[in-house]
């Protein structure tokens, strides 16, 4: 496997996006692999990782701890469901040649962060907060751990593209303003986002697609617009302050004090998404062939009349949240070479993401 780990630093470098003045880090823990850091924490406090600089956690089979984030990063993984052997939840193949995900567990936000970025990795074990979360970034993330903001002064979050799998986004005690949740998946028993402590006017909760027992709990001065609220245990969603427009909702829902228009109650979820039991989670959300979801969103940007949900509007959820780079997703060669032969063929398939 020495040679594949070259190949996977050279597609590393090789990455269009990164300023050519920060550098690329890389974090791999495998057994014989030859990388940068094999530790999250290690990576973070290393005083050769400067601000700007790129973190790329890699595929592997354990994950690589907490951190507390104390720098501008971006941190990139290899997306989610990845594996065709695990049942509990079932891959969308052919995505990576390596078919782990990049774990991290408990991440503090602290003096420093402001910019920071995760795109493709997965949270677990933990949570994410801090004293003060600012220009802070999660996109196509799987985040299986709370996101919480407990301190007055949290501004300017952007969680998009997600898969929020069984935790919680939850501003109950702290505040925060200027907060983006778009086209995220809120999936399975205790998925919710609580945000009764949102301030300020330009909050935006749009083209989510939520599959839960207990869903969201309360959103406060909020634009909300073309999401699917699916909630089987059939707690209505405390909206307020609100303007709440074109959402569907699988039970009965009040709109007492707020501005609304468009919104569609105690619709049957079984007529809106594909769900399934085989197929990963994420691509149960997309919606079912007549799906009253479809077309049914108020505009966003160029798309008139967009889908509702998850998979709606101008950029849409992408499944696994492969990140927007080159991948390799299939390696060919030979299981052996001939004693002394100088040279051996090998075939690998790349694709572009973006």
């Amino acid at each position: 496997m020495k040679q594949f780990t070259s190949i996977f630093a050279t597609l590393i470098l090789l990455i269009a996006f990164l300023s050519t003045s920060a550098k690329v880090w890389r974090l791999n823990n495998n057994i014989g692999a030859s990388a940068d850091f094999t530790n999250f924490n290690a990576a973070v406090s290393s005083t050769s990782v400067l601000d700007g600089d790129t973190l790329h956690i890699e595929a592997s089979a354990t994950g690589y701890g907490a951190a507390t984030i104390n720098k501008k990063l971006t941190i990139i993984g290899p997306g989610y469901f990845l594996d065709p052997s695990n049942t509990t939840t079932p891959a969308n193949p052919g995505l990576q040649y390596k078919p782990q995900n990049g774990w991290v567990s408990s991440v503090n936000f602290v003096a420093g962060s402001s910019g920071t970025k995760f795109i493709g990795v997965s949270f677990g074990g933990g949570s994410l907060y801090g004293d003060l979360l600012t220009n802070i970034t999660l996109e196509k993330c799987l985040i299986n751990q709370d996101v919480n903001f407990y301190n007055n002064g949290n501004t300017n979050v952007t969680i998009r593209k997600c898969f929020i799998y069984g935790a919680g986004i939850n501003c109950t005690s702290g505040s925060l303003s200027n907060f983006t949740f778009e086209n995220n998946i809120v999936y399975e028993y205790w998925g919710k986002v609580n945000l009764p402590n949102l301030t300020g006017s330009n909050n935006i909760f749009r083209n989510n697609s939520f599959y839960a027992n207990v869903a969201t709990s309360a959103i406060s001065n909020c634009y909300v617009a073309n999401n699917i609220f699916y909630n089987s245990g059939g707690t209505p969603v405390n909206f307020i302050n609100c303007n709440i427009k074109n959402n569907i909702f699988s039970q009965n829902q009040t709109f007492t004090n707020n501005i609304e228009s468009g919104n569609s109650i105690n619709v049957n979820m079984a007529t809106v998404y594909t769900l399934g039991t085989s197929n990963s989670l994420d691509s149960r959300m997309v919606l079912k062939a007549g799906s009253p979801a479809i077309g049914y969103g108020v505009t966003v940007g160029v798309v008139t009349n967009p889908d509702c949900g998850a998979f709606g509007a101008t950029d849409p959820y992408k499944l696994s949240g492969i990140p927007s780079i080159p991948t390799i997703y299939n390696i060919v060669a030979p299981s052996s070479i001939l004693s002394g032969a100088g040279t051996m063929n090998v075939t690998f398939s790349t694709r572009n993401n973006n």
